[in-house]
């Protein structure tokens, strides 16, 4: 029987130094503004997604699937931090 593995504190940490990067290139417009509302975020991740199924059309490397991915977690983490607050 395999076990879940669970998801290491450093991938974590990548993940919301990603959110944290994104919210300082986009200000008020960013994953992390609570006043960004779901039919804005949800336009967000659908692209990050496109990123990451583009980057494996195209072959890329593991490195910048990774780094596409990040970013899809960091997006969807933020959405789910969002509605948290609600």
């Amino acid at each position: 029987m395999n076990t879940p593995r669970t998801i290491r504190p450093e991938i974590l940490a990548e993940v919301e130094a990603e959110a944290t990067r994104a919210h300082a290139k986009h200000g008020a417009r960013s994953i992390l503004s609570p006043a960004l509302g779901d039919q804005a975020r949800l336009p967000v991740l659908v692209e990050e997604v496109g990123e990451v199924a583009r980057a494996m059309l195209e072959g890329a490397d593991l490195d910048h699937l990774r780094a596409e991915l990040v970013q899809v977690a960091a997006v969807a983490l933020t959405w789910v931090e969002a509605l948290r607050d609600r």
